[in-house]
């Protein structure tokens, strides 16, 4: 077993308008009543917050509600709650709408006792209230069908000390091909975060606010990237359909007919349970400058005026207990988001640890654009709005030019995170 290490992010310390937050009160009626947690996706991480509230229930008598909401519905439910005052306890969210921070409970004391990464922290710079604590942790990685390369007699990295260049990693997928007959050599998820990654590997920096802070640029390393990967997209290397017709990357490799996939932590579990035909395995991600990855994740915030507001603290402080904590990362898979903590895999523990070495080894710009977009969106920003990724496959499918593609993604980032709403 590994611990969670320690790494270097960009501090999220937010500049934000925040009225002070309290810790919430409630009466002794109102301690006995139900905790109500908004989050989506329990059912398909193991329905493990559902577990965890029914042990905190039987340890205390308080039970919890779990309400998986839709990922897509989640936002405009806590929105139209926020707004009646009829707000959840708790709520699991990817990032904090500006239009409930003012309602929300400081959890200083619950981050501190429980040592969350500090970059992942987010911290009002103005009051040093915590108003948003990570519950996990996500990062990219790379799976190859074990079963193909074995076949192939192609060789993959055993350990940190043989990780191979992305020209190594495509020379080695496209014998794969060629020895086995798979259909393709690789999959990558139409993602942001993914591009993200290909081009801190080739030592860019994707784009960045100019010296100036006027306007958002990339970089020469950032623009060979780009282009090698629009390359890739051949229909023999890898198929346009992924980013041009939205064909499922996940599906495909698991199929077996594709050589590698480059996606992340959060399959690590739905493949150890589902792929039952071919042997799977993570491996490290090539590099060509900088080793890199991106790094995404959830939070967890907590509402004044919710119905049961100190309940929900107290369930929070007992899920951040260490010996809960952990069981809540062995249930989801988790990849944690506290320090110094041992995590038991099972026999996934390989493919963490992989996973784990990624992100200790990374350059410290793998959380830029996370942290980035959470405070844009705090500050009353709009964020992104996913132009990067759809622009890319425009190109792809011949649709654009890529230097006219290149001027509507820093056009977007500008809009993002540089222009009020």
């Amino acid at each position: 077993m590994k611990k969670i290490v320690k790494f270097a992010l960009p501090m999220v310390l937010l500049a934000l308008t925040l009225g002070a937050c309290g810790s919430g009160s409630s009466s002794g009626s109102s301690a006995k009543k139900d905790v109500t947690f908004y989050l989506s996706g329990d059912t398909s991480e193991g329905g493990a917050y559902t577990k965890m509230a029914k042990k905190y229930e039987k340890e205390t008598g308080t039970r919890v509600r779990i309400t998986d909401v839709p990922y897509d519905d989640l936002k405009t439910k806590i929105d139209k709650s926020v707004q009646a005052k009829d707000e959840p306890d708790l709520a699991r969210v990817a990032g904090v709408s500006s239009t409930w921070t003012k309602d929300l409970q400081n959890l200083g004391s619950i981050a501190k006792s429980a040592k969350t990464i500090n970059s992942m922290t987010i911290t009002d710079s103005k009051t040093k209230q915590v108003v948003a604590i990570p519950l996990d942790l996500t990062t990219n990685g790379l799976f190859i069908n074990k079963t193909l390369f074995d076949k192939a007699g192609v060789k993959y990295p055993a350990s940190a000390k043989d990780i191979w260049t992305w020209d190594d990693f495509l020379a080695a997928v496209k014998k794969v091909q060629a020895s086995t007959g798979a259909k393709y050599g690789l999959v990558v998820d139409p993602s942001d975060q993914r591009l993200r990654t290909i081009t801190y590997q080739y030592g860019g920096k994707d784009f960045r606010l100019n010296k100036a802070g006027t306007s958002y640029v990339t970089d020469a390393n950032t623009k060979n990237a780009l282009k090698k990967f629009i390359s890739w997209n051949d229909n023999k290397l890898m198929p346009k359909t992924v980013w041009t017709s939205g064909e499922d990357p996940s599906s495909m490799f698991k199929s077996g007919q594709v050589a590698a996939y480059l996606s992340g932590s959060w399959q690590i579990t739905d493949f150890s349970k589902n792929i039952k035909d071919f042997k799977w395995a993570a491996t490290y991600m090539p590099y060509v400058k900088t080793r890199a990855t991106n790094l995404g994740g959830n939070f967890v915030i907590s509402f004044k005026n919710g119905k049961n507001p100190s309940g929900g603290m107290k369930f929070l402080k007992w899920l951040y207990k260490p010996a809960n904590y952990k069981q809540l990362c062995e249930y989801a898979g988790y990849i944690p988001a506290v320090e110094d903590l041992d995590i038991d895999y099972g026999s996934n523990q390989k493919a963490y640890d992989i996973m784990l070495n990624e992100i200790a080894n990374s350059s410290s710009i793998a959380g830029y654009q996370e942290t980035k977009g959470v405070e844009a969106v705090m500050k009353g920003y709009k964020g992104l709005s996913g132009s990067y990724k759809d622009e890319i496959a425009n190109v792809i499918s011949g649709q654009e030019s890529f230097n006219a593609a290149l001027k509507k993604i820093e056009q977007d980032y500008n809009d993002g995170f540089l222009n009020q709403k």
